[in-house]
C-alpha cells in the first residue's frame, strides 16, 4: 500500500514474490532433510500468501465498481480451478515431480502478469459514507467467513475418515476425491454465476441465500449417511460454496473503506477469518469422541459444521452497507 501511494507497481511486486516461491517449490523438491523441507515450505507458503494478497487487490485497482461482483465471481472460478487441476497432480504424479509442475505453473502465472493492464495513477478515495475509522463492515463479513471456515475444516478434516470409520467405503481417498470432485464442479459454476447476479442484487442476500444450500448439505451428512446420496450433497454444497466464497470477497471489498489501505485490510481480513482452521481439527476431535457411537460422533460433527454455515450465512446481514450503499 505505501508503495502504491509513491506509484509502485503491484504486478512488479507480485512477480517478485511468485519468483520467490517458485524457487522454494524447486528446493522443496530437492531436499533431502526435515530442516530443509520445513524451511522451504515456509518460503513457499508465506511467498503464496502475500502473493495472493497483492494480487487480489489488482481487482479493484483495474475493474470498474459496478463489475466487481463479476470480477470476484471469475477470480474465484479460477481459484477453484486451480485447486482441482492442483490436487490432480498431486495425485497422479510423485511427489517430485508434482512439486517441479506446481513450481513450473507459478511461474507460469506470473508470466501472465504482462497481460494485466497497468493500474491508473494512484487518488486517494474514501468511500461513499465511509470513515476511515469505521471498520464495522469489514469486521461483519470477517466474522462471517470466519464462521464458514470453521465448517469446511471440520468437513475437510474429518470427511476421509467418515467414509472408512462410518460408511466402510473401499478405496475412502479415491471416494473422497470424487466427493470434492463433485462439490468443486458445482462451486466452478455458481462462483461466476453468484458473482454477475451480486452486481445486480443486494450481495449480502446473496452471500445468505450461498450458504443455505451448505447448511442442508451439511445436515444431509448429518441425518442421511448414505452413499448412494453423498454425491447429491456434495454438489449441492458445491453450488453453495461458489458464491459464498467469492461474492464473500467482493462484499468485503465493498466494506474496505479506503483503497489506499486495502492490502493491509484485506490481508488482514484474510488471516483472521481463516484462524478457525487452526482450532476447527481439535474441536472436532472432541465432538466426535462425545458421541456414543462413531457413527453419532460424526452426525453430530457434520450438524456443528451446518450451525457454522448457517451462523456465517445470517451474520453478514448485519453489513450496513451493501454494494457501497445505505442498508
Amino acid at each position: 500500500d505505501r508503495s502504491r501511494r509513491k506509484g509502485g507497481d503491484r504486478r512488479v511486486q507480485t512477480a517478485i514474490i511468485l519468483a520467490i516461491d517458485t524457487i522454494a517449490l524447486i528446493v522443496m523438491a530437492q531436499v533431502s532433510t526435515i530442516v530443509g523441507l520445513t524451511g522451504a515450505v515456509v518460503v513457499a507458503t508465506v511467498a503464496l500468501m502475500s502473493g495472493s494478497t497483492v494480487y487480489q487487490v489488482l481487482l479493484p485497482e483495474i475493474v470498474p465498481r459496478k463489475f466487481w461482483g463479476a470480477a470476484a465471481g471469475f477470480r474465484g472460478a479460477m481459484t477453484l480451478v486451480g485447486t482441482i487441476v492442483g490436487l490432480l497432480i498431486a495425485a497422479l504424479l510423485p511427489a517430485r515431480e508434482a512439486l517441479l509442475v506446481d513450481a513450473a505453473g507459478v511461474a507460469l502465472s506470473a508470466a501472465t502478469l504482462f497481460f494485466v493492464p497497468p493500474s491508473p495513477p494512484y487518488v486517494a478515495e474514501v468511500r461513499e459514507r465511509a470513515r476511515v475509522r469505521d471498520r464495522w463492515d469489514l469486521f461483519v463479513t470477517m466474522i462471517g467467513r470466519a464462521w464458514i471456515v470453521l465448517g469446511m475444516t471440520l468437513l475437510n478434516t474429518y470427511v476421509l475418515f467418515f467414509f472408512n470409520d462410518v460408511l466402510g467405503i473401499r478405496n475412502a481417498s479415491f471416494n473422497t476425491g470424487l466427493v470434492a470432485g463433485a462439490a468443486m464442479v458445482g462451486a466452478v459454476a455458481s462462483s461466476v454465476a453468484a458473482g454477475v447476479l451480486s452486481d445486480k442484487l443486494d450481495r449480502r442476500l446473496v452471500v445468505c441465500l450461498s450458504g443455505l444450500p451448505m447448511t442442508v448439505a451439511a445436515l444431509g451428512f448429518a441425518l442421511v449417511p448414505n452413499p448412494h446420496v453423498i454425491f447429491i450433497f456434495a454438489a449441492l454444497f458445491g453450488l453453495g460454496y461458489g458464491g459464498v466464497f467469492s461474492v464473500g470477497w467482493a462484499l468485503a471489498l465493498d466494506a474496505v473503506p479506503e483503497l489506499g489501505d486495502v492490502a493491509r485490510d484485506l490481508g488482514l481480513w484474510g488471516t483472521l477469518s481463516n484462524s478457525p482452521m487452526v482450532i476447527a481439527p481439535a474441536l472436532g476431535a472432541v465432538i466426535i469422541a462425545h458421541g456414543s457411537t462413531p457413527a453419532e460422533g460424526y452426525r453430530w460433527l457434520f450438524a456443528t459444521a451446518g450451525a457454522a454455515f448457517l451462523l456465517g450465512s445470517l451474520t453478514v446481514l448485519a453489513v450496513r452497507n451493501a454494494n457501497g450503499k445505505p442498508a
